[in-house]
């Protein structure tokens, strides 16, 4: 193998890499501008043509990352629920369900925005506009359920699906505590969860 071919095998591990980082980018575009009109010009009357020409993307790449405008308002990319789904059956399969519920969580998270102002814009369109809010709910309700479902047959017992509600239940919630501290800190959101689990596994917030 000679230097260039030397350097090209050596290259070419971080090209998925950059690949994903455009696409987050792009995703994070068309994110920030569609809450951008919604505060411009009313939620009903912004199009998904309107949000991929303030984000200088095609129509097309515009349905290739989400599935309504809605979506792209609230920042729910399409096959996102699939997508925890797929990432929750193999760490089911690795590790307990504590810590395989609570890394996908946090993989989850990692993939939100870090930018505080695209945060603090969202905030005010869903202030704004109520009926983002169902919609938000009704996202939320459809991912907690697969994820029970899924989490019910890896546990035993005649109350395993109880139990599996509660498991999830919680994870959320230590997922719904990380994004108000990190709001509230100004820091990132894995690093907030990852305090939040730590505070609570050390009894200091237990119930």
């Amino acid at each position: 193998m000679d230097a260039e071919e030397t350097t090209t095998a050596r290259a070419a591990p971080a090209a998925p890499g950059l690949r994903e980082l455009k696409k987050k980018q792009t995703r994070e575009a068309m994110h920030r501008a569609a809450l951008e009109l919604v505060v411009e010009h009313g939620y009903a009357n912004v199009t998904a043509e309107m949000i991929a020409r303030r984000a200088g993307v095609s129509t097309r790449t515009f349905f290739n990352h989400w599935s309504t405008k809605e979506s792209a308002i609230l920042g729910i990319l399409t096959g996102q629920s699939d997508s925890v789904v797929t990432r929750l059956v193999p760490a089911l399969e690795e590790l307990p369900h504590r810590e395989a519920l609570r890394q996908v969580m946090r993989d989850t998270l990692a993939a939100v925005p870090s930018d505080p102002e695209l945060r603090d814009l969202k905030k005010e369109v869903m202030a704004r506009e109520p009926k983002l809010h169902s919609i938000s709910t009704g996202n939320l309700h459809t991912i907690q359920n697969e994820m029970v479902d899924i989490l019910t047959g890896f546990l035993e017992g005649e109350d395993a699906r109880e139990r599996a509600f509660v498991i999830v239940q919680l994870a959320f919630a230590l997922t719904r505590s990380a994004f108000a501290v990190a709001m509230a800190r100004g820091i990132e959101l894995t690093a907030a969860f990852d305090e939040v689990v730590e505070l609570y596994d050390s009894g200091r917030a237990d119930i």
